[in-house]
């Protein structure tokens, strides 16, 4: 077992939905243990952390913001939503493990816990394909000026939810405003209109994330709702979402 100093400032809170099985699972190591919930978050994070070979004391400036962009959605049903306050150290060290092995947050904690009980002998079993699907991603850019590009680095950096969440959620947010249902039908169109034709030099610079199938069906349906291309929705997307942030925009 670890053994480190419990420090009850400055923790994180950290979620991960739970299949019925690992929740299960943990249930069990928790009246094996006697550790509680957060405190089993804590051993299964740090010895999944040392079986990648991530350092066992993360450096001050260490990143702490989890992986988002290939998330998982969890398959079926009957998932359970769990919170725990992680410390600085334990949170970073699980946004270095996700980030080294390609997987999301929430993925990266079952992933933690599964191979800590069985580190511990506790039965059950973990079949990651029957828990976890990948989401379709597809790729969406939009030409965003300078001033535009800062206000939308400066949410990703507020929020911590990367430059990909704050598309998904400005979008999703401007999407909802405008009357589009939250979750689109299934065959939805995801082909955004053809773009006018953009000035060969010059002008704002091209960027680009990967959004799931839902916001990209979202944004297309505003796109042919207000008569405009990809791009200039986006744009005041998230112009919007940073202003209600209250992120200024420049002078």
């Amino acid at each position: 077992m670890r053994v480190r100093e419990v420090q009850w400032t400055n923790l994180h809170s950290t979620s991960a939905r739970l299949d019925p099985d690992t929740d299960d699972r943990l249930t069990a190591a928790v009246n094996r243990t006697g550790q509680g919930i957060q405190g089993a978050w804590e051993e299964a994070i740090n010895f999944f952390a040392d079986q990648n070979g991530i350092p066992e004391e993360m450096p001050a400036n260490a990143d702490l913001e989890l992986p988002s962009p290939a998330e998982y959605r969890t398959a079926g049903h009957g998932f359970a939503r769990a919170t725990v306050r992680l410390t600085t150290n334990t949170r970073a060290r699980l946004a270095a493990v996700a980030s080294r092995l390609g997987l999301g947050g929430s993925e990266c904690i079952v992933e933690a816990l599964n191979a800590w009980f069985d580190d511990l002998g506790i039965p059950g079993e973990y079949d990651r394909d029957k828990v976890f699907e990948r989401p379709t991603l597809y790729s969406t850019g939009a030409r965003l000026d300078d001033a535009t590009r800062k206000r939308v680095k400066t949410a990703a950096d507020q929020t911590g939810n990367g430059l990909q969440g704050v598309w998904e959620e400005a979008i999703n947010a401007y999407a909802s405003r405008c009357g589009v249902p939250e979750t689109m039908p299934k065959g939805a169109e995801v082909t955004l209109p053809t773009p006018r034709k953009a000035k060969s030099s010059g002008g704002p610079k091209p960027a680009s994330v990967r959004l799931t199938e839902n916001t990209r069906a979202r944004l297309v349906a505003v796109c042919v709702q207000q008569s405009r291309t990809g791009g200039e929705v986006i744009a005041e997307a998230l112009n919007d979402f940073c202003d209600h942030l209250g992120i200024p925009r420049p002078e």
